[in-house]
């Protein structure tokens, strides 16, 4: 321990500098009075030392007090756990700073770094003389480091200097709307997030951050600030380089009033928090894993090609996800996703949560399908209207509680599998698609289950303002650091597109065989919904933008290739065929051009009945042939339990 700091330590938090003054002072007066061959004038030289004497007695006594105090300090600090079983924390010496700290900061910090007591039982577990090792991000040079060395036990603590990223950069160079996924015009590229240089002797037991924080300031885009988010990764990758490898971990203490980004120091990982104090145990093959991906979705996480192949190491703790609540129209689509990822080749358990409304009769089917079902209590979001589509899609926050897992793969029941998958396994959380501007797409996303992520979700459901209003944009409030795949992984179906050259190449990816795309999402009106003859949503002018043939005909190929047990949950009522029926003599009245409106219905559903009434034509006569407003079931059957409903994705 430096000279400075053990007066810092012995004289209660006096200011170093001012206490070393005022001995140096002190010590330099005795000096004086020592070597005055008179003593001030008194005579001659054996007066001279009778007045000498008293001086150097004093001074003498003086030093010896100081050097005993000093001593018995030492064998505070240094002195061995077992020598000291029977006392409390509060009054163990070897770790206690309590009396030598000031009101500043720093010194608050290190106060409830003390309390929580685990750095205690690290420093206990040193060598004898030991001292933690330290490291300082984004600490003012100017600031005094005594109160870490103190805490530290004797250790200068190491202040770690990194260059700051450039203020030219924005949160839309590191999450763009759009990169070149297939480079077939350039290669995306990341803008440059500067790292300290890396120490190879530098082994370092903590590591703490002071995050900066300007919630006050931007209370809707806090989340996205590039300085803060360059802080986080710069302590993670210091953790990662200076911590204990043996022990497959570091101790990362942040100063943040913020909350700290969950995908960077997950809590699961946290050790203790108070106000704006967070102490996590971080995992350093987690941190591993995660600094080798881009800073952003400025380019991909998963390569667009290459070994597509999964390891089975942890395969019984990985599993398929989706949810199903509130209505029985995705029943068909969640039986037909699971045939379609069996169809892939993959083994992996299939879980889906489903909430009272989902009839007993449609959970048999769900199972016989492969699904593991599992009932919940459906979760409101506070701010929907009532009745409205994502009125229960907060309930999607229930597969963090899927605790039996490590990591889930959560797709919408709206979609299915063209290809295997497996490999989003090795991804960490939030991988996923992107879907607009800096956000991404929850249709599909690799999720890692947690009940203190759970927990964190639900605390925060009245503040978290959602673009969309439903879990989608939620979601992205809260993890606005993820990682992108490749949009072939959760393909929308969409081709609204003004941009002819990207329309013919979305079509050109559709049809490619043996397929290129992983994932269909079938955005608009759903196949199991529509006749099997065509795509229905070309008989809605506004929903033509979902419409395409191919892409129905594969939705129908899994189907098909399902038992005929599990195509009877995907029977048409008959309110559906009358709201068909009549959307195509709207599209014949307005003589849509693309003729669809023109062919003849062959699909078996339309004269297979399983309700007691079976007369749909009467709905039409109901309804009036003039009558210029959609029936009312329609809303219904656009809309999807997920966020990607078909206006809002």
């Amino acid at each position: 321990m430096r000279p400075e700091a053990r007066r810092y330590r012995q004289n209660g938090g006096v200011d170093a500098e001012l206490q070393r003054k005022r001995t140096n002072d002190k010590k330099k007066a005795d000096e004086d009075d020592i070597s005055q061959p008179g003593g001030g004038g008194g005579g001659g030289g054996g007066g001279g030392g009778g007045v000498a004497l008293p001086v150097i007695r004093s001074f003498a006594l003086r030093l010896l007090v100081v050097l005993l105090f000093a001593a018995a300090s030492m064998t505070i600090l240094f002195v061995p756990t077992s020598t000291r079983r029977g006392t409390s924390r509060s009054e163990d010496s070897s770790f206690q700073v309590r009396g030598s700290l000031r009101n500043t900061s720093d010194e608050k910090l290190l106060r409830w770094l003390q309390d929580t007591g685990e750095l205690t039982a690290l420093r206990s577990s040193l060598d004898v003389g030991g001292a933690l090792k330290i490291g300082l991000v984004n600490f003012d040079d100017k600031s005094s480091t005594l109160p870490w060395e103190v805490f530290s036990g004797g250790e200068t603590p190491r202040l770690i200097r990194f260059e700051a990223v450039s203020e030219n950069t924005s949160w839309s160079d590191l999450y763009p709307e759009w990169i070149d996924e297939e480079e077939r015009w350039n290669t995306p590229t990341c803008p440059h997030f500067p790292m300290p240089t890396k120490h190879k002797n530098l082994n370092l037991h903590l590591v703490a951050a002071k995050v900066p924080c300007d919630r006050a300031k931007d209370p809707k885009d806090w989340t996205r600030s590039v300085k803060r988010l360059h802080t986080l990764l710069v302590a993670a990758r210091v953790a990662l380089d200076t911590g204990q490898r043996q022990q497959g971990y570091t101790y990362v203490l942040l100063d943040d009033e913020c909350r700290p980004s969950p995908n960077i120091f997950p809590c699961r990982e946290l050790v203790s928090h108070q106000g704006s104090f967070w102490l996590f145990k971080a995992d350093l093959k987690r941190l591993e894993k995660t600094l080798a991906l881009p800073p952003g979705s400025c380019q991909l996480s998963v390569p667009i090609t290459g070994n597509r192949r999964a390891p089975r190491k942890h395969a019984s703790r990985e599993a398929y996800a989706t949810i199903l609540h509130s209505a029985q129209f995705y029943v068909c689509g969640a039986i037909s996703l699971a045939r379609s990822i069996r169809m892939s080749g993959s083994k992996r358990d299939l879980v889906i949560l489903v909430d009272e409304n989902i009839h007993p009769h449609h959970r048999e089917g769900l199972e016989a399908a492969g699904w593991r079902v599992i009932q919940i209590q459906r979760i409101r979001n506070p701010k929907a209207e009532p009745e409205s589509y994502n009125e229960w899609n907060y309930s999607k926050f229930r597969l963090w509680q899927l605790t039996e897992y490590h990591k889930l793969i959560y797709i919408d029941a709206d979609i299915i599998l063209l290809r295997n998958m497996d490999f989003l396994f090795q991804m960490p959380e939030i991988s996923a698609t992107g879907n607009h501007e800096s956000m991404f797409n929850s249709g599909v996303m690799v999720i890692e289950p947690s009940n203190c992520t759970f927990e964190m979700l639900m605390q925060q459901i009245n503040e978290v303002e959602s673009y969309n209003g439903g879990d989608q944009g939620y979601l992205n409030e809260v993890y606005t650091w993820w990682h992108r795949l490749p949009k072939h992984m959760n393909f929308l179906k969409h081709f609204g597109l003004n941009d002819s050259e990207e329309l013919a190449h979305r079509l050109e990816l559709l049809g490619s065989e043996p397929p290129v795309v992983y994932a269909m999402h079938f955005l608009g009106l759903k196949p199991w919904l529509c006749f099997r003859d065509y795509d229905c949503n070309w008989n809605q002018q506004k929903l033509h933008e979902y419409a395409n043939d191919a892409a129905h005909a594969r939705w129908w190929r899994v189907h098909d290739s399902m038992s005929k047990k599990l195509q009877g949950y995907c029977l048409l009522r008959s309110k559906q065929k009358a709201s068909l029926e009549w959307d195509r003599r709207q599209a014949e009245q307005q003589r849509f051009p693309d003729g669809h409106w023109r062919i003849k219905i062959r699909d078996s559903r339309l004269r297979t009945c399983f309700e007691e009434f079976c007369y749909w034509e009467s709905m039409l006569w109901h309804w009036g042939e003039d009558q210029q407003q959609p029936p009312p079931s329609r809303a219904a059957l656009v809309d999807n339990n997920s966020a990607a409903a078909v206006v809002t994705t």
